[in-house]
């Protein structure tokens, strides 16, 4: 039930804020916190939001970046929300807009740093069943967030992390006016998934957004970052038929979509002729280190920056990726795809052979893919933070989705509706496509996840008594284990982590 007569009105720096109240959570939607980045600011680093005269509405969502289209066989939810370049909102829900001084979750989604909103997940559970007031935000994407244009332009130097400039500037809103959603500034913590877990990291390795954030959850992080690329910059100069920055900055936003359009075409066509596993690239639309907004690697971030973890991975999180690799992978051709990623490719091979003996070359290609993408970055921060004395805690998410005739098992991405609790039959209806019909995933498994994130949000420690005790990370790396049963295990599938180290 919605109710906008019951919500008050807050005031922000900018400007007051009218809601709503829906399920007894106070819902603030499609709020600005950086100037729309248009025009002369497009591309720019984000700028402060215009201040407005009277009561603004805040009662229905902003619209979300500019992005390509979901491939409509993903499993998924589908995309086509409504977009627009002037997509610098966020969302705050809240359980009351007073003085409480709740802690606060700040949500960044994922999406290869291509697609995605804030609103993909709703912030409402949490709020209600944690007492957090908690932020979704939206930041540019692709070619409008991530390519770097300062070789063309020195004022737009570090161009290529402006996606990350947007959720610092966020959480400087997030700073400068939480107090008034009924939030407390000096305990908020940064989360998210895949993209979004890569930017969390991107915001630990930045010395713009210190003192912005106390805690850290990573969901499925991508590899560590690399150096920007100018040349797919100019490999955008040339789809567009321009000849510099401002014929960047007159293309139609079509025409920017049409440009990520053919330079993803491009990308599959050369993994298809050369298959590698992807993330071999040393090219691409995502955050870099830079020396000016990006300044060190993950690994580096965590020991410096002293703050306390939650990470982990899925267990099928390569099942999603590998759609450029042939069905048929012959032994020399596996042996090429790890040799990418490690000096001893036959210790590796020999270690997945050993965990999956009845998989053939392609499915252990896919499980490849889960660790050189996810797991083994995730794990060399976790190891990191843990011997420098951080809090760190890990867990694996493994229970195995039946859509699709189980394919994708415990894929990427698929731990979210069990961490957020999310309306699978309502506003996460999009999800059933891989879960399955509604009474077919287990309610327990998502109150263990939801309840342990609430945990860690709320002091720091995601143990609760549903799941027992769960201690911090360190050298016998206890992980706490989600699937159909919860239970806490020592290194799981320890000999092919270690395979990589080999």
């Amino acid at each position: 039930m919605t109710d906008t007569a019951a919500t008050p009105t807050v005031s922000t720096s900018v400007g007051d804020l009218h809601g709503r109240l829906r399920d007894g959570v106070h819902e603030f939607l499609g709020v600005p916190y950086a100037a729309p980045p248009t025009g002369d600011l497009r591309f720019r680093a984000p700028q402060p939001p215009t201040p407005w005269t009277g009561v603004r509405s805040a009662t229905h969502l902003g619209p979300s970046a500019p992005q390509i289209a979901r491939d409509p066989s993903s499993p998924l939810p589908a995309t086509g929300y409504a977009t627009d370049e002037s997509c610098l909102f966020l969302n705050v829900y809240t359980p009351g807009p007073d003085d409480h001084g709740r802690p606060v979750l700040v949500w960044i989604h994922g999406g290869s740093y291509m697609t995605g909103r804030g609103a993909t997940v709703d912030g409402g559970p949490f709020a209600r069943n944690g007492d957090l007031v908690v932020v979704s935000i939206n930041y540019r994407l692709g070619l409008l967030g991530f390519a770097e244009l300062g070789h063309l332009d020195p004022d737009l130097a570090g161009s290529h992390n402006n996606g990350i400039r947007d959720q610092i500037a966020a959480l400087r809103w997030v700073r400068d006016n939480i107090a008034a959603f009924g939030g407390d500034p000096n305990r908020v913590t940064i989360a998210g998934e895949s993209a979004g877990a890569g930017s969390v990291m991107a915001i630990l390795a930045s010395p713009e957004a210190d003192g912005l954030y106390h805690r850290v959850i990573s969901q499925s992080a991508p590899a560590s970052f690399m150096p920007p690329s100018t040349e797919l910059a100019m490999e955008v100069i040339d789809l567009a038929g321009v000849d510099d920055i401002d014929g960047l900055r007159t293309l139609t936003v079509e025409k920017t979509i049409e440009i990520q359009n053919q330079l993803a075409t491009n990308a599959a066509e050369s993994a298809i002729a050369n298959p590698r596993f992807p993330g071999s690239a040393r090219k691409g639309l995502r955050p870099a280190i830079d020396g000016i907004t990006v300044t060190r690697s993950p690994v580096q971030a965590a020991v410096e920056r002293r703050i306390p973890l939650l990470l982990g991975t899925n267990l099928d999180e390569g099942t999603l990726f590998g759609g450029h690799l042939p069905n048929e992978i012959s032994d020399s051709l596996l042996r090429s795809l790890v040799a990418d990623h490690t000096s001893d490719p036959d210790t590796v091979i020999e270690a997945f052979r050993a965990e999956q003996p009845d998989a053939d070359n392609h499915t252990l290609a896919l499980s490849m893919i889960g660790d050189t993408l996810f797991r083994t970055s995730s794990l060399r921060v976790a190891d990191a933070a843990a011997a420098a004395n951080i809090p760190v805690f890990t867990y694996l998410f493994e229970w195995e989705s039946t859509g699709f005739d189980g394919f994708f098992g415990s894929m990427h991405a698929l731990e979210i509706p069990f961490v957020w609790q999310a309306d699978l039959e309502g506003a996460a209806a999009g999800w059933q496509r891989i879960m399955g019909p509604p009474g077919s995933w287990p309610a327990e498994l998502a109150d263990n996840m939801h309840n342990a994130w609430i945990g860690f949000i709320r002091n720091g420690e995601p143990a609760h008594e549903a799941i027992g005790s769960w201690p911090r990370y360190d050298d016998t790396r206890p992980t706490m284990v989600f699937g159909d049963t919860t239970r806490l295990e020592h290194d799981p599938r320890g000999a092919t982590r270690s395979s990589w180290e080999a």
